[in-house]
């Protein structure tokens, strides 16, 4: 078995593609930096190398890595398939920053709170379906939060 492999790097929404070969011990996460660091093309179909957050990369329908521990494995651990008959493609789909990643967390923690003094209001199964249905319970909600 080769100890490197060639990947084929298909953008998502773009028309660039780039090769760059690899030895298959390294991890999803050092490669993935070095897509964005060298081999990020400059295209207004892209967001700059600075704005994104965070790539998700696929080959052979399935996803290379993914988050935190997952990444710190190596292309070699993933059993990646090279391709026999060239580079092994890899579909690069670039995860935006966060403006502020302390909103989404916040208003995640509200939605429940909320939620669930409507439900205290609601014993009823079928009330409560009723309001969902008819759109009231989108009301409480606008009403609970003009009253905080």
């Amino acid at each position: 078995m080769p100890q490197e492999i060639q990947l084929k790097l298909v953008f998502a929404n773009d028309h660039n593609s780039t090769n760059f070969t690899v030895a298959l011990n390294t991890s999803v996460k050092d490669v993935k930096g070095l897509i964005l660091q060298k081999h990020w093309p400059s295209s207004p179909s892209l967001m700059p190398a600075a704005e994104v957050g965070r790539l998700r990369l696929f080959a052979a329908g399935k996803e290379l890595g993914g988050k935190g521990s997952d990444d710190a494995k190596s292309l070699k651990d993933l059993n990646i398939v090279a391709s026999q008959h060239g580079p092994t493609p890899v579909h690069v789909m670039a995860v935006q920053k966060e403006a502020d990643a302390e909103k989404p967390q916040a208003a995640s923690e509200e939605l429940p709170n909320k939620l669930r003094s409507v439900f205290a209001q609601c014993s009823d199964s079928n009330l409560m379906s009723e309001a969902w249905r008819t759109g009231q319970l989108s009301i409480d909600l606008e009403r609970q939060e003009a009253s905080s």
